[in-house]
């Protein structure tokens, strides 16, 4: 035989059995809103997600496979997010991290159930999914919890008109917040003897015409405090055009909203903004500072709850993926303890988080833990 074509031969069989030897990735989904008017929990949340696999890929991956993550745009429309979801589906992922709010939610779980890929959320939060033995898991617990720290936040302050702007676009998330919110702010005032009118103000932000509506309904009702069930960005518009208006009422805010872009862009108007949530900027926890640090370094801007929960929802699949696979990742990950970033959570038989909740506050354009209560 021709030495060249001898040696060429090596080649190839070397070359295929080194390749034979390179275990194929493991395939991972993410699907989120990382475009449009309210893309900053998407892109916060990818890039928890991004950080922790490139961080379990340096360390040898999963049983020496590394992981490949592919990214989709859900651009916050459920039919686009239907549509992402099948290509991932297509691709052969083992599992889509996502979405981040509860509207898409509601349009992929019926796919993730019907195909059989396990959908892990970082961030959604409607009472609609909880209790469900399906294809999804969440690491936030249901907005209700949240709704009981805001009624109890409201009582404390002695409201006697408070008011609800109410979310149109993402009812998933703001019908339950609205409901459990007045029912617990109701049964706290007729234990201590008196009733409590709460008001809900729709608000459209595809209907140019909706933010003078509500103007106009805050002008006529002259509430005492306002709850925002709105996103990041549109409450901080809504934030800024009610003080415009010579109103200086408290404002409460929602999980959905708590990002440095509402700080941002409401600046001096959502100072005060409370909030109730199962996560502290504060947290001394070593992990979380590392992370602070690692994301620091990666993105240049603050770690936030986006990005956490995506990092979280990572170390969720993975621990499960070094035990199973394919159908079985489900049973893996519930009924059992983890170690966040800020500490531990649980996650119940129907992927439901059980996460201690914190009271922050917006003071000098920082989003700090505050455990006082009000007189």
């Amino acid at each position: 035989m021709n030495p060249v074509v001898r040696y060429c031969l090596v080649c190839i069989t070397l070359g295929a059995i080194f390749l034979g030897c390179t275990p194929p990735p493991i395939k991972v989904g993410f699907i989120g809103g990382l475009s449009g008017f309210n893309s900053d929990l998407g892109i916060s949340g990818r890039n928890g997600v991004t950080l922790a696999i490139d961080t379990i890929n340096k360390k040898g991956g999963i049983k020496g496979r590394k992981l490949e993550l592919f990214v989709r745009d859900d651009r916050q429309d459920p039919e686009v997010a239907r549509e992402v979801f099948r290509e991932l589906v297509n691709e052969r992922v083992v599992a889509v991290i996502g979405p981040m709010t509860s509207s898409i939610a509601q349009a992929l779980i019926p796919l993730a159930n019907e195909t059989g890929i396990l959908l892990i959320s970082p961030t959604v939060s409607s009472l609609d999914f909880s209790g469900l033995d399906d294809n999804f898991i969440r690491l936030t617990t249901p907005n209700t919890n949240e709704a009981l720290g805001l009624a109890q936040e409201s009582f404390n302050q002695r409201v006697v008109k408070p008011c609800v702007i109410d979310d149109l676009s993402n009812q998933a998330f703001s019908k339950t917040l609205l409901r459990t919110y007045t029912a617990e702010l109701r049964r706290l005032y007729e234990a201590d003897g008196k009733e409590i009118p709460v008001v809900a103000l729709p608000y459209d932000p595809d209907d140019s015409e909706s933010i003078q509506t509500l103007l106009t309904g805050i002008e006529r009702y002259q509430p005492d405090l306002l709850l925002f069930t709105t996103n990041s960005l549109d409450t901080a518009v809504l934030a800024q055009r009610i003080r415009q208006k010579g109103y200086a009422m408290p404002y409460l805010g929602t999980g959905w909203s708590m990002s440095q872009t509402l700080i941002e862009n409401g600046g001096h108007a959502v100072e005060g903004m409370v909030f109730t949530v199962p996560f502290n900027p504060d947290s001394e926890a070593r992990s979380w500072r590392d992370f602070m640090e690692l994301y620091q370094r990666s993105f240049g801007k603050d770690a936030n709850f986006g990005s956490s929960q995506g990092w979280n929802a990572v170390l969720v699949l993975t621990e499960a993926l070094a035990k199973v696979s394919g159908s079985k990742l489900k049973d893996a990950i519930v009924n059992k303890q983890y170690e966040g970033l800020q500490g531990s959570f649980y996650i119940d038989p129907f992927g439901d988080p059980v996460i201690p909740f914190q009271r922050l506050v917006i003071k000098k354009g920082r989003l700090i833990a505050d455990n006082q209560t009000q007189p």
